[in-house]
């Protein structure tokens, strides 16, 4: 089933869990290999030196593997899909990921344990089975999770240089950067979005978020109906004016799905998004910074066969 597999683990991730993470993984490899030899036939570990590191080594080496396998959060796994998308579709192995990141978004939202030890088990018991997925491109940048503007970007990549200064992880420090985002930087911005084959329209919004999978932060489920195997992007917007109160009460349903209702959020569908911001704004892509004020979004329906409960 595994055929060839190609490891690539970033030794930094969860605070550098994932080197040891990656030792697990070589001794469930050498369990399948001894008991079932024909599940693998090779494998290989690739421990990445640099940002961008995995997309350059896979978009190069990975051809030449039937599986790559993901060690790490979403920023390696965003990295291994640029590299991995780079590969003509005929030659393109199937990935899987072993989550030990801080939010893990894409392993959340595909159903993976977070527990790496029990996520290990998930695949060794071979409870994993390959699905096609879409996977969506803003500007030629591949992403499997979230591409958002505005104040939940500004959380997003505030939230990161917290964590990089406290060594704090976890959801708690996603909830306190908003927090502070939402008292004293409720910023508003404009943008005009084309749908598809439909008319451009103006926005003003505080946050915008063009979704492939359902969540992002480490869980907040912005686009809670998104399914990563429909063809379409889905887009989630939040409109003034709202009060610190309003935002913050709104901004905590919203960790669980809960602000499908509310007056201020709006949401559509569509497999193609040009959208046109009047000033450069906070912006990230699957968690890291994004740049652009012009942005061409587009969905490649089943694209890549990702191995999934």
């Amino acid at each position: 089933m595994f055929g060839n597999i190609l490891v690539i683990a970033n030794p930094a991730a969860r605070s550098g869990k994932a080197t040891q993470v990656a030792a697990q993984m070589a001794s469930v490899l050498n369990r399948i290999k001894a008991h079932t030899p024909s599940e693998i036939e090779t494998y290989s570990f690739h421990y990445t030196v640099a940002p961008k590191d995995a997309t350059s080594f896979v978009k190069h080496q990975g051809a030449r593997f039937t599986t790559v396998l993901a060690i790490g959060g979403d920023g390696i796994v965003n990295e291994v899909v640029n590299g991995l998308m780079a590969i003509p579709e005929v030659n393109r192995p199937r990935f899987g990921v072993i989550p030990c990141g801080n939010g893990d978004d894409f392993a959340r939202t595909i159903g993976l344990d977070r527990n790496p030890t029990k996520s290990l088990q998930q695949f060794e018991s071979h409870t994993l089975t390959p699905k096609r997925i879409d996977v969506a491109c803003a500007n030629g940048h591949w992403y499997l999770e979230t591409l958002s503007f505005g104040l939940d970007a500004a959380i997003a990549l505030g939230t990161q240089d917290l964590r990089t200064k406290t060594k704090r992880t976890g959801t708690s420090l996603y909830l306190q950067c908003g927090l502070d985002q939402l008292k004293n930087h409720r910023d508003i911005y404009n943008a005009t979005i084309k749908l598809d084959s439909d008319d451009p329209q103006t926005l003003t919004f505080y946050l915008l978020a063009i979704q492939n999978g359902i969540s992002y932060g480490g869980g907040f489920k912005i686009c809670p109906q998104a399914h990563l195997n429909d063809g379409l992007l889905d887009i989630c917007y939040a409109e003034p004016s709202l009060s610190f109160s309003a935002a913050a009460k709104l901004f905590l349903k919203a960790k669980e799905g809960k602000h499908l209702n509310d007056s201020h959020i709006h949401f559509a569908q569509a497999k193609q998004i040009q959208l046109n911001f009047e000033k450069p704004l906070p912006s990230q892509i699957d968690g890291e910074r994004f740049e652009g004020t012009q942005v061409s979004i587009e969905i490649a329906p089943g694209a890549l066969e990702v191995l999934m409960p």
